[in-house]
Parts: structure tokens; sequence; C-alpha cells
């Protein structure tokens, strides 16, 4: 064998040789690449989830008289007794007039409390700029969610608020003419008066489309509820609401929501203990209501009442909905499940990460899921989680004081 052949057999040998140690060590150096989560404390729901049905005391508005409704009262808006909620017109474009005058009244209304206003040295500039800009940004959450009918009422204390703080600055601003325009065209508009005012008897909220699910259940009846009366109101169809309908008064302040949850989710919540509500998806918009009963079923399920006591627009129109029950809230330091460990002695706890040592810190759980854990931030306490400290999700050989 040559002098050369041997030569390049040598040469391959070393670049394996080489590329065994070149692995060898990228092996070694990954398991030592230790990936870190900074603790924090951090507050989180412990939520069932459940089918709702919603129950309240609904009385139906009807009138013998025919012809084009204006509703006169807010859609889920308060009203007394005697209240007008409607107005009926004959022709179809002479109750879109006396609509568009509604809407323009309450323009009117604005334009000449901007017109009476002077200025104001000790005005509140920082509030005054605070509550603009939330009108503002009302506005535009109301077109995101489409929550079309509160614009309005965001759009003009909106415009008012912006001639308050013109005016405190100096600015002149004179709605004379503005206000004059707005009178004659209402004037015009309401020229034709309804045939009929629609009153009402009853005292709460208004309510202007019946769903034709008001006599499924009814609130007067809320003890006899039975899970088979909530599975077959599930089940029932709607009913055909009238033509001689002019809306619905959802009398009281006081209403009802009622599903089937397992039993054992609610174990330790008693009758009368404060839950809130989520309608939908929505964790920002939730309702504060009491557990008003709870009835055991032999399959290992229970009837849950909630009583509920706040109502606007977007609650007055639920009835059949998905949401969530919030039992109970949980702050404390937030952990990923798959990042607590057990030390020697079968106690849980993470690894940390606090210069070039890999230390172990105890954890005191309290909540847990399939995917977290929440556990007590021990601040101050030596060898216990605490927020800050940066736990180790990754990393292999992990052992309390090992350098790295």
């Amino acid at each position: 064998m040559n002098s050369d052949k041997i030569t390049r057999i040598l040469a391959l040998i070393m670049v394996a040789i080489v590329g065994v140690y070149i692995v060898i060590g990228a092996y070694k150096s990954s398991g030592n690449n230790y990936r870190t989560q900074t603790a924090y404390v951090q507050s989180v729901s412990e939520t069932i989830d459940a089918e709702m049905y919603i129950i309240r005391e609904e009385h139906i508005i009807t009138s013998d008289s025919s012809g084009v409704v204006v509703s006169l009262a807010k859609n889920g808006g308060k009203v007394s007794s005697g209240s007008d909620i409607a107005a009926i017109f004959s022709r179809e474009k002479d109750a879109e007039n006396y609509a568009k005058a509604l809407s323009l009244n309450k323009k009117l209304e604005t334009y000449k409390k901007i017109d009476s206003q002077v200025k104001l040295a000790n005005l509140d500039m920082e509030k005054l700029t605070e509550e603009t800009n939330r009108d503002f940004y009302s506005m535009l959450d109301s077109v995101y969610y489409n929550k079309f009918s509160d614009i309005t009422g965001d759009e003009l204390s909106f415009s008012e608020n912006v001639s308050r703080k013109s005016i405190s600055l100096g600015y002149e601003l004179d709605c004379t003419d503005k206000i004059i325009a707005l009178e004659k065209q209402i004037q015009k508009l309401t020229s034709v008066k309804p045939s009929k005012i629609i009153k009402t008897d009853f005292a709460g909220y208004y309510v202007s489309k019946p769903d034709g699910f008001e006599r499924v259940l009814t609130a007067d009846k809320i003890d006899d509820i039975t899970p088979e009366k909530l599975e077959k109101a599930f089940e029932t169809e709607k009913k055909k609401v009238s033509d001689n309908t002019m809306g619905k008064v959802i009398n009281g302040f006081e209403w009802y929501a009622a599903c089937m949850v397992p039993a054992e989710r609610l174990t330790g919540v008693e009758v009368g203990k404060k839950i809130r509500l989520m309608f939908g998806e929505s964790e920002s918009e939730t309702v504060d209501s009491r557990l008003y009963s709870k009835r055991m079923t032999d399959d290992g399920s229970c009837l849950a009442v909630f009583k509920c006591s706040f109502m606007n627009e977007e609650l007055s129109a639920l009835r059949k909905v998905s949401g969530k029950i919030i039992i109970r809230d949980y702050t404390g330091i937030k952990i990923r499940k798959d990042a607590v460990r057990f030390n020697d002695k079968n106690l849980p706890g993470v690894y940390i990460k606090e210069g070039n040592l890999i230390k172990f810190n105890r954890i005191e759980e309290i909540y847990s899921d399939d995917n977290f854990v929440i556990a007590e931030n021990k601040a101050g306490v030596a060898g216990w989680l605490a927020q800050y400290d940066e736990i180790v999700v990754s990393g292999k050989e992990l052992s309390d004081g090992k350098v790295i």
C-alpha cells in the first residue's frame, strides 16, 4: 500500500473522529441548554361549561290597533308603569319619519346643552379628556361588536365632551343655527301624529321583540323546576309571535339561569353563595348571581339555578345560551404542569435557575387543571418558589445544587 493511499485513509479516519466529537459535544451541550420562564403572580378562574336556560317574569304587550309600530322605549331599558312604549302609524313612511325625529330630538337636546354652557375655569381637563377618550373607544367597540344601538348615545356624549373642552379652552361655540334647523326638521317629520300610543301596565325592562319562549318556564314557578322540565324546555320549539304584539316587559329586577352540571363540580358550593356567570366567550363581561338552588339526580348530575339582578339590552335577549359558571378565583404563581417535579422526599416543587446554579424550590399548590398549576407566592421564604424566579421548563439531568 503506497504512502498516498495510507495518508488518505488516515485523513478520513481523523475527519470521522472529529465528526464524532462534534456530535457528542453538541449532544452534551443541548442537554445543558436549560430553557426558563419567569414566575409571575396571575389570577385564574375555576369554571364549569354549561348550557343555560334563562327564566324571567315576562308580560307580553298586545294591541288591537293595526299598523306600523315605532318603539318609544329603549330595548333592554327600564320602564315604569304607565310609560309610553310604542306608537302606531297607519303608513310606513310616517312611522319612519317619527323614528327619525326621535333620534334628532336627542341631538337637539345635546346642542342645547352645548349652547347653554359657559367657560369653566376650574374644569378638570384631565378627567374630561379621559371621558372623551372613553366615549370615542366605546364607539369603536360598539362597531366591532355590532352593538349599533349603543353608538348614538356614545356619539352624543362624545360631542358634548369635546364641546365642553373647547369652551373651557376659550373657544366660542354658537349652536343657534343648528338648533333652529333641527327644530324645523323635527316639526316637519312629526306633522303626522300616531294613531295610537301604547303604554305598559308593568314596571321593569322593555324588550321590543318577544322570542316565543315566554311561557315555557316562568319565574313564578321557579321552585317547581325539575331536570325533566328543563330538558323539555331546551327541546321546545318557539311559538309564533302574534302580529298584534307590541313587545314585552320583563317584570321586576330578578331573573334566573338554570342548567345541568356534574354534581361533583358544585361540591362545597352552598346555596346563597355569590357566583359569576359568563354568557358567551367574553371573560370581561360577567354577571353577578347567587346560587338559588341545586337538586342532585341519581345519575350524578345536578340541576343548578342561579338568581341574577342585573339587566341590559344584551342580557334581555338571552334565552338558550352556552356559557360558564365561575365557581372560584385563584391568585398565585402560574406554572406549566410539566415543569412541576418532586424531590427525594416526594414533595412537589420546581427547578429554578439562579445564576449558574440549579435549585429545587418547593411549591404549595392551590389550584390546578390539565395544563397548569397555581401555587402560593412564598416571597421571602427560603426554599420556596416566589414571583420572578426563573423556572426551568426544559433541560436534562436536573438536580438541586447543580452547577451549570
